[in-house]
């Protein structure tokens, strides 16, 4: 029950974008002082898309975070 909880109050961000059409991604941008991404979200018009995979194609370029993880602690499995 309690990851049904988090699930929901995660849609609560995005269902609005989704009952409209319109299309959003969240790009970790940064990271935190424990080396958690933080996330920047970004939308485009309604039914298109092009604009934003544009700008996500860009700040990756920029900005490459595939080889980013979060620091593990120390003990951590």
């Amino acid at each position: 029950m309690q990851i049904l909880t988090g699930m929901a109050a995660s849609a609560a961000c995005t269902a609005p974008y989704n009952l409209v059409g319109q299309p959003t991604t969240s790009l970790p941008l940064h990271q935190n002082d424990d080396g958690l991404p933080i996330g920047v979200q970004f939308a485009d018009a309604a039914h298109r898309g092009n604009v934003l995979l544009r700008l996500t194609a860009q700040l990756e370029r920029a900005a490459p975070w595939s080889d980013r993880h979060p620091l593990t602690a120390p003990g951590a499995a």
